[in-house]
């Protein structure tokens, strides 16, 4: 069993022992010192990858504003909320399950759907490159995922979706019924 003193004994008293006390807490001290630098250089790379996903899901929150005030089809609402469908608001803000990210960097959005969820999200590869992805969350069954490339193809997914699930008004008429 070691007590101090035996250890101050081995070290070797005097100045020798605090010359290498002195060298050991510099040594520590730098390690300490560059453990807090990665861990900042980590912390830039993650805020960086946050702006990015931020800025490649701009296209995505600009399309769902565009359809934010539209109605929801009726049959979506009660298929979504079977008990309560006609407390709840009927425009395409309700379908908003989530938004993805935090609220200063946000990266993606959760949508209801009639049997689950509906997501589309930026993700940051091990390579730094973007992938655009849209999740079918069904459940109690297994996610369906698309994964792009393209932004336009992405965002042709979150189309169509949303197009399933919005009463569609044309100017001046429903023009896919007009046979002439």
């Amino acid at each position: 069993m070691y007590t101090w003193r035996r250890i101050d004994n081995r070290a070797g008293a005097g100045q020798s022992g605090i010359k290498r006390m002195n060298e050991t807490l510099k040594r520590i001290k730098a390690r300490v010192d560059q453990a807090v630098e990665t861990r900042m250089t980590e912390a830039e790379k993650q805020a960086d990858m946050a702006r990015r996903r931020a800025a490649a899901a701009v296209p995505l929150f600009q399309a769902f504003k565009d359809v934010r005030h539209q109605l929801v089809k009726v049959s979506v609402l009660k298929s979504i909320w079977p008990e309560d469908f006609h407390n709840r608001d009927d425009h395409a803000t309700v379908l908003v399950a989530d938004i993805l990210g935090d609220r200063r960097t946000p990266c993606g959005i959760r949508l209801h759907i009639p049997g689950g969820f509906r997501r589309f999200e930026v993700e940051v590869l091990g390579d730094g490159s973007l992938n655009y992805v849209a999740v079918r969350e069904s459940l109690g069954g297994r996610p369906h995922v698309a994964s792009y490339n393209s932004v336009e193809q992405w965002l042709d997914t979150f189309y169509i979706t949303m197009g399933t699930l919005l009463e569609l008004s044309y100017p001046g008429g429903d023009h896919r019924l007009n046979r002439s």
